[in-house]
Parts: structure tokens; sequence; C-alpha cells
């Protein structure tokens, strides 16, 4: 029993020690970003030339940012690794809100260091202002948040995004920085909501309020969802929904939350063939019609307003990247071509790649396809099976079929593991693959 309580102690002592550095950091962390949002907005205002002008061009500045982001997230692994067989009592979910405030306000505070977030409300001003953004480039109009775009094409983001963009604009009006701020209240709150989802579904789960509170404060999640407001994070409420609807055998539903996703962004549209074939596995055939009528009767709408040519649908195919890598399997196959101590011309360099491209990305299609197939496969395939599998058929997408790859794409990855922690093998290689993502 002393020995216990010894345990007890200095188990308290260290995350009293965590809590004291992550909040340190986190507040150093806001700082730093909102130095770098001044010093960003003020040159802005004195640019005539309406270019885009870069920021932390300063290699000093990436590292040091970079520096603090990385040890949170060394001191949230720490913090999980001590709390892992911690027996924490039954709470609400309010107070689990409550307890972890001070980080979701620092994060909501800190300025994005990402430019998306200006794209997504330079979006919105394209629409209030009657001209479509799945048409037109953002080059083609000028508004307040133009010297900040990186990139000038049509929007790869869907209609209900827009709808967000739209919303977020309004506020422009008063001043840039409010409506960036509208849209990361509202990606707050879609955090908040994740969360609650989560805690909800795993109500009868010993370890639900662990797995909430991982959720809830990760600093990853927190800096790609909440801080750079990435329209992720509606990605994730997208997916957790949809694996609640499987699980309640709500198979309407799913396909219409599935439906929703791609008009958030494109990324949901792999998942639909797996529903459906999980559908004529299970042979619900009039489910699985009436979901085809309303896929049709949504691609309809869809056609009669925000994308009602083949270009506009095109675009939610992100064409502006093109043959750009970054951060992908692809990047590294052409960073290790170019090496200088293997000497291969530009042209051979090129060769290799063409021949490399291929095989890389038929990984994914064959992996995609075996997991297509995998229903018939095993006698007793559940809607958790399913839920796992839409998980791992993303998770082999960022990493085999996604040339132009950004970090923050593989936290949505999370809310399946938080669904699905006894998926082991799930679980440690989305976390694996999320971690190495977050410190790229």
């Amino acid at each position: 029993m002393i020995m216990l309580n010894v345990n007890n102690y200095s188990n308290q002592k260290k995350n009293q020690i965590l809590l004291g550095l992550a909040i340190i950091l986190s507040l150093i962390l806001c700082v730093e970003l909102a130095i770098r949002a001044s010093h960003f907005h003020l040159e802005a205002l004195a640019n005539t030339t309406g270019r885009y002008l870069p920021d932390f061009s300063k290699t000093i500045d990436k590292i040091r940012v970079g520096i603090e982001y990385r040890c949170l997230i060394i001191i949230y692994i720490l913090w999980l690794i001590i709390n892992k067989k911690r027996d924490i009592r039954d709470i609400s979910f309010i107070k689990i809100l409550k307890n972890s405030s001070l980080f979701l306000l620092i994060a909501f505070i800190s300025y994005p260091i990402t430019t998306d977030i200006n794209l997504y409300v330079h979006y919105g001003l394209m629409d209030l202002n009657g001209i479509n953004p799945f048409i037109n480039a953002a080059s083609t109009f000028t508004s307040k948040l133009s010297p900040f775009l990186i990139w000038k094409q049509t929007s790869t983001y869907g209609p209900i995004s827009q709808l967000f963009f739209m919303f977020s604009a309004i506020f422009v009006a008063i001043t840039p920085i409010l409506g960036i701020y509208i849209f990361k209240l509202i990606c707050l709150l879609f955090h908040i909501l994740n969360s609650y989802l989560i805690w909800q579904q795993l109500k009868i789960s010993p370890h639900k309020i662990k797995i909430t509170i991982a959720y809830l404060i990760n600093p990853y999640l927190l800096y790609s969802q909440v801080t750079n407001a990435h329209i992720d994070v509606l990605i994730s409420t997208v997916l957790i929904i949809l694996i609640i609807c499987l699980k309640n055998h709500n198979y309407i539903a799913t396909i219409i939350t599935a439906w929703i996703g791609f008009l958030i962004k494109t990324l949901p549209i792999i998942w639909l063939p797996l529903i459906f074939v999980y559908l004529i596995k299970q042979q619900h055939w009039r489910i699985l019609f009436s979901g085809i009528r309303i896929s049709l009767g949504i691609i309809f709408v869809t056609c009669i307003t925000a994308l009602p040519t083949a270009d506009a649908w095109k675009s939610l195919l992100n064409p502006g990247v093109g043959e750009i890598v970054g951060d992908s399997l692809y990047a590294l196959v052409k960073s290790l071509l170019n090496l200088k101590i293997l000497n291969f011309s530009l042209s051979l360099q090129h060769t290799l790649y063409s021949i490399f491209k291929p095989i890389i990305f038929s990984i994914f299609v064959v992996s995609y396809l075996i997991i297509l197939v995998k229903p018939y496969w095993k006698k007793n395939y559940s809607e958790t099976n399913l839920s796992i599998h839409l998980g791992w058929v993303t998770l082999i997408l960022f990493m085999f079929a996604a040339p132009w790859y950004c970090s923050w794409y593989s936290s949505v990855l999370l809310a399946v593991v938080a669904l699905n922690i006894y998926s082991k093998r799930f679980a440690i290689t989305s976390i694996a693959f999320c971690i190495i993502s977050s410190i790229a």
C-alpha cells in the first residue's frame, strides 16, 4: 500500500511538471505566432503589388518555432505513457472541457502559421460577390486577403465547405482578422463537438475519459485543426458521425454522411465503395438501391448549383498541384534520385521517377482492392471491421497515393483510432504515422 501511494505521488508530481512545461511552451508558441502575424500584416498593408508576401523566411525562426511545437508533442507523449495505467474516475464532459479550456483557448488565440485559412475566406468573399470559386481561380478576384495567398487556383474544397467560408467572409468587411478568427472559432467548436461525440460513443468503455481527454488536448490536433484551422476538422466530424451511424446500423445516414464529407473535401469519396460492397455482402438490397438513388440525386443537385461544369468538378481534384510533390513517399524518391553521390542526370532521374511513380501508386490500388473484397473473406464481418477498414484505406491513400501530402491530412485518422482503440495494429500504425507527420 505504501509503495502504491509513493507511485501515485510520483506520477502526480510528474504530471504537474509536464503540465507546467506544456503551458509555458504553449504560451511561448502563441506569442511567437502573434509576433509573426503582426509583422506579416504590417508588411501586407504596405504592399501595393497584391502579390503574396512570404512569412517566416528566416531559417532560425522556422527552427525555433518547430522546436517549440515538437517539444509539446514530446511532452504529450510522455504524459500518455505516465498515465497509461492510471484509473480516472468517471466525470462529465463539461468537467473535461473545463479542465482542458486553457489549451483550447491558447490554440484558438494562436495565429495560423499556414495561409490556407486566408484562401478559405478569400473563396468565401468570391462567392459573396457572385463569383463561383470552382470555375474562377482565386487570382481572378482581388480582396484584402490577396497578399496572403500562395495558391491562386480554383477551389479544391466542396460546396458545403464553401458555406462556412462565406459565413466567415461576411466579417471581413469589419476587418480581415475577424473573418479569420470567425473561421477559427468554427473549427474550435467542431473539435469540441468531435471530442463530445467520441465521449458519447465510448460511454460503456472503461477508457472513455482517457481517450476523450487525449483527443481533446492532443497538440497535433489542436495545432492542425484549431490553430491553423484546416478544413480537416470537418472531415473528422464526418468520419466520427459516419462510424457512429454504421455501428447503429443506420446505413442510409452513413451514405448521406459520406456524401456530405465529399462535399466538404474530396477524400470521403473513397469510403463509398466500401460501404456499398458491405451492403451487397449483407444483402441489404433495398437500402443499397435507396443509397444509389440518393447518391444520384446529390450529384444532380450539385451539378445544377455549385458545380455546373466538368472543370468545376475537376477543381475538387486539386489540379493546381500538378506534378509537384511534397512531404510524401514520392518526394522521398525524388530526393534520393537527386543525391549528388548518385550523380544521375536530370533525364535519368525523370526516367527512374516515371518508373517508380506507378509502382508506388499501384500499392494503394492493390491494397484498396484487397480491403474492398475483404467482407467476402471473413464470415463474421461487422460494422466495426468496416469502420477500421475506412481508416486503413485513408491511411494507405496518404502513404502511397498522395504525391502532394501535408502534415495535417493524417489528423483525421485519430478519430478512427479513438473509436476503435482495441484495433491495436491500426491504432499503432496510425499514431506512428501521425507522429511522423507532426514532426516532419
